[in-house]
């Protein structure tokens, strides 16, 4: 990032990473933060030839930073709220942590746009799916099965560990999740023998990670490998529908409704305390309501 001797703000966006680590954010969120701050820490140097000081930032530099955003980097809405979203948590930070005396962006408004979310696989999609990825490669295969069978979000799963799963009590560990929150699962019943076969036959066994770089065994997979070999996977399904990670994780959440497991039990193993957001996740279409409408008298 820019420095000199006028300007700061690359020092204070420092600290605010360093607080991120320190309370445990996720390395999705933090890598997002400095990423965004990164755009503005350019945006704030160049409007200002490197010649102001944070506390000099006003809440109008933040509003020519959202309308530069929008014209010169075309970013849709939603992206502009995202942005608008990650400075007004470094500015909570720098009041709450560092004492700086005005948060510029806390009463700053941007309108939300709602996004429709994608289309989920339905349960035989997912299971042919499944059954390509077995076909393809074993790590994929338990990889794909993993993310099906906990819900669970891509980065807790790709930097798991093995002394975190245990096969014997059934149970997996995720020493943190989104929001800096631990999380105990069990084991799904189909999935225990997909990792017994797996870690019984691990490619890089003197490591810990369960799902190893298949470049360097000594770190985990990264996000990249993993959506390109998902999309891989899907085409030679014959899937049309687009498969992320996260749109697994929706399809165990609308899976697990349809099978009418009660809401609460979702919220836990989806690792969310907000019932609001795990309704996000639930994609009913008309035909999954049918029967329920059709218990009217």
């Amino acid at each position: 990032m820019f420095f000199s001797p006028n300007y700061d703000l690359p020092i204070y966006v420092k600290k605010f990473i360093k607080y991120l680590k320190r309370v445990n954010y996720s390395e999705q969120t933090i890598i997002g933060y400095s990423k965004d701050l990164k755009i503005f820490n350019e945006f704030i140097y160049r409007e200002y030839q490197g010649k102001i000081m944070l506390e000099q930032v006003t809440r109008n530099d933040i509003l020519d930073y959202m309308v530069f955003l929008q014209d010169k980097r075309a970013y849709k809405p939603n992206s502009v709220y995202r942005h608008l979203s990650t400075l007004k948590s470094f500015y909570r930070f720098l009041v709450d942590e560092l004492n700086i005396k005005e948060n510029v962006a806390a009463k700053i408004r941007h309108q939300k746009v709602y996004t429709p979310l994608p289309p989920i696989l339905d349960i035989q999609e997912m299971e042919r799916l499944l059954l390509t990825a077995r076909e393809y490669s074993l790590y994929f295969f338990t990889l794909f099965s993993f993310l099906y069978y906990t819900g669970s979000r891509i980065t807790p799963v790709i930097s798991l560990e093995k002394k975190n799963v245990n096969l014997k009590d059934n149970k997996i560990y995720f020493p943190r999740i989104k929001g800096g929150e631990d999380l105990y699962l069990p084991i799904h019943n189909k999935l225990k023998p997909i990792m017994e076969t797996f870690l019984n036959n691990h490619p890089a066994p003197a490591y810990p990670f369960v799902f190893h770089s298949p470049r360097n065994p000594g770190e985990y997979i990264d996000h990249t490998t993993v959506r390109l070999h998902l999309k891989r996977v899907k085409n030679l399904a014959g899937i049309e529908k687009r498969v992320t990670p996260h749109i697994i994780r929706h399809c165990t959440a609308t899976h697990l409704t349809l099978a009418k497991v009660d809401q609460k039990f979702i919220s836990n193993i989806l690792g969310q305390k907000d019932p609001r957001s795990t309704a996000r996740y639930q994609q009913l279409n008309v035909d999954n309501l049918r029967d329920s409408l059709n218990l009217l008298p």
